[in-house]
């Protein structure tokens, strides 16, 4: 069941199908032009206590407005002792009563959970805690749950109907791993069988484009010689990326890959005997062919690039082809926008701004900057075809991660405090905006 931010907003014998169904129907609004200001909200969360901490993360929004994440839960024993559990939940927005959420049932014997990613229509997947983590899936309504992978497996990525991509690992070494794709009916599709993929001791998937469309990560190498390179997987043909993430050159970034394999990456590359710092549009699959949006070869140079954490693949394609990043010139680091015809635009920082990235994107020309600030804060705004309009949190929470900005218009951010509780916030930027003037929450 969906819980109401406050106990009492809807009647008990509201069962969770019908309420996640008119939370899906209401979140698919057109956008309206933005205003100068739009006030994020805070999403529920359980209650803490004197003696429990309680911290939140979003991870996933799926494009009718459900959003998933991760309670991490610590609680304190009189004598001083720890103890930590994480629960997955899931969030919808219903007209008229706000923001709901709702814990994912765990199966028996479960001690606790992660949801890791959400297909199109808003089914979580990741993994449960049995004797040790093993992949799973939930329904539609959030209260049964599938497992779908053997000892020590977790989902990694979800595709937007499935596939899920589980991994395989091993706990005492944890360089060492095997991703496989599961259908719904349980069909099994291994990610290995090609020089690309085989090299590699590691196999983790950060993207899932359809049912036969996938970025798979391939790690190899110890300590802080080990590295990684990005593997577009195509219905068995694979393209690694030439681009490469490592401790001293730091992470090579994808954006979520789409269904005809089409994805945008950055990092650095040998190209032609020299060094390089690229940011390339990959059309077409496997071989498909690579558009070179930004490439540096030497100090001083503009370097355009995606902003990701290592590993990972972020929300910077629209599906119109727009896609947002950073350029970094004499002027500093400033936020980019590239067009489905490749025509960069460069969005200059406001006042009191040190740097900013583009890190989110939608079609129609929307993009989330986020930006860091002289006092030390991280601030989001929307850059919509020019026009800039700033996003603000609840007094006292400053911004540390944006999840993704739906093409309906829902942005979903994580912000901490100063006790360093971490919240999921959302800001609708389908019409519901604050009037010209005010800038609270």
């Amino acid at each position: 069941m969906f819980y109401a931010n406050s106990p009492g907003r809807v009647a008990r014998a509201i069962l969770a199908p019908v309420l996640f169904v008119g939370a899906l129907g209401w979140a698919g609004a057109s956008p309206a032009t933005a205003a100068p200001t739009v006030r994020g909200h805070l999403l529920p969360v359980p209650a803490a206590g004197a003696h429990r901490q309680i911290s939140v993360w979003a991870v996933d929004v799926s494009p009718l407005g459900v959003v998933a994440g991760n309670v991490e839960q610590t609680t304190t024993a009189p004598d001083g002792s720890a103890s930590y559990l994480e629960l997955p939940q899931r969030w919808a927005e219903v007209p008229g009563v706000g923001w709901l959420r709702q814990q994912l049932a765990l199966p028996a014997g479960a001690t606790s959970g992660r949801v890791n990613g959400l297909t199109d229509p808003g089914e979580a997947a990741g993994s449960v805690t049995l004797s040790d983590g093993r992949a799973a899936r939930w329904s539609i309504d959030g209260r049964y749950t599938t497992l779908i992978g053997g000892a020590s497996t977790s989902v990694t990525a979800v595709g937007p109907h499935g596939p899920w991509a589980v991994l395989t690992y091993d706990d005492d070494i944890p360089v060492i791993g095997e991703s496989e794709l599961v259908t719904r009916d349980n069909v099994r599709t291994p990610l290995s069988g090609t020089p690309d993929l085989d090299t590699g001791s590691r196999r983790s998937v950060s993207s899932v484009g359809g049912p036969d469309t996938a970025i798979v990560w391939v790690g190899e190498g110890l300590g802080q010689g080990r590295t990684s390179r990005p593997v577009l997987w195509k219905a068995g043909a694979t393209l690694r990326f030439p681009v490469i993430s490592s401790y001293f050159l730091g992470p090579a970034c994808t954006s979520e890959v789409q269904a005809d394999g089409s994805t945008v990456y950055s990092g650095y590359l040998r190209d032609d005997g020299e060094i390089a710092f690229a940011l390339v549009r990959h059309v077409g699959g496997v071989p498909g062919a690579d558009i070179t949006l930004s490439r540096a070869t030497g100090a001083g140079q503009p370097t355009g690039g995606l902003d990701c954490t290592p590993a990972s693949s972020a929300d910077t394609l629209a599906s119109d082809g727009g896609v947002a990043g950073y350029l970094t010139d004499t002027n500093g680091r400033q936020a980019a926008y590239w067009d489905a015809a490749n025509t960069l635009t460069v969005v200059a920082r406001e006042a009191g701004e040190q740097s900013a990235s583009g890190v989110a994107v939608a079609d129609g020309g929307r993009m989330v900057i986020l930006a860091q600030h002289d006092d030390g804060t991280s601030r989001v705004s929307l850059w919509d075809n020019g026009m800039r309009t700033r996003l603000t949190t609840p007094a006292g929470w400053t911004v540390t991660s944006v999840v993704e900005l739906t093409d309906a218009g829902l942005l979903v951010a994580n912000a901490r405090n100063a006790a360093g509780v971490a919240r999921p916030i959302a800001w609708n930027l389908t019409g519901r905006v604050a009037p010209r003037g005010r800038s609270g929450v």
